[in-house]
């Protein structure tokens, strides 16, 4: 699971907003590695409040947003982008396959210039 949260360290001054995945900043989390041909679920988690929007984005790979058995009523959808509202968690499937290390982040721009990116990496198989 990877939760997206800015940290407010000095009462609302932009100095003390951390902007951060899993309470990392600047590319700090570590561990997300995956054996190449691995059918990995990101559970993805956006806190916050009403000015914390977020969109995560995964370089290098798409996702599949739905049900794996395609029982939305439009079916699975493929992406490589997820809005995110506060307090909002969505689910997604990615198959590994395209090994390299993937830049992981919030689209927002002011919030990838405040650290809320890392990396993700996919081994060779």
């Amino acid at each position: 699971m990877t939760a997206f949260f800015v940290f407010d360290l000095l009462q609302g001054e932009e100095a003390g907003l951390m902007h951060s995945i899993n309470g990392y900043i600047f590319g700090n989390l570590k561990g997300l590695v995956f054996p190449y041909g691995a059918k990995v679920r990101w559970h993805v988690l956006g806190m916050g409040n009403e000015v914390d929007l977020h969109t995560s984005h995964w370089h290098g790979k798409t996702l599949q947003l739905g049900a794996p058995l395609g029982r939305l009523p439009f079916g699975p959808v493929r992406t490589d982008v997820i809005a995110l509202l506060p307090a909002q968690m969505v689910t997604v499937d990615m198959l590994a396959d395209n090994p390299g290390e993937w830049l992981f982040h919030c689209h927002v721009s002011d919030h990838i210039d405040a650290g809320m990116v890392t990396t993700y990496r996919i081994l060779p198989p």
